[in-house]
């Protein structure tokens, strides 16, 4: 998995780019949504919330990963909005997901 450390760097990165708050909660919807589609018991991940998963691949996952339609992004996307986010939690989570998405492709392409 990763480290603490990668996630404040790369939170730190994205921090850096400066996206508009609109962006960032799309760029975290999408990662949820991704990330949710692709693993046993993924809709239990909450966006605003660290989680600790064993990947456990679903089974309709065949070598590549299954992409959320956009009214499933939007979904989520208001979901976050409502939230109410500080933008260090956007960035943080961003991270996190990110890394966990790198993770997620790793194991589906080491398993084809």
């Amino acid at each position: 998995m990763f480290t603490k450390e990668e996630v404040t760097k790369l939170a730190f990165k994205i921090y850096k780019e400066g996206d508009p708050l609109e962006k960032s909660i799309w760029r975290l919807a999408e990662l949820c949504v991704v990330i949710n589609k692709n693993i046993k018991n993924g809709y239990d991940i909450k966006p605003l919330e660290t989680d600790n998963l064993v990947l456990l691949i679903r089974e309709n996952v065949d070598g590549q990963l299954l992409k959320p339609s956009e009214d499933e992004i939007r979904d989520v996307a208001e979901i976050i909005y409502h939230e109410n986010p500080s933008r260090s939690q956007l960035d943080w989570y961003i991270a996190e997901k990110q890394l966990l998405l790198k993770e997620l492709k790793n194991i589906i392409n080491n398993n084809r």
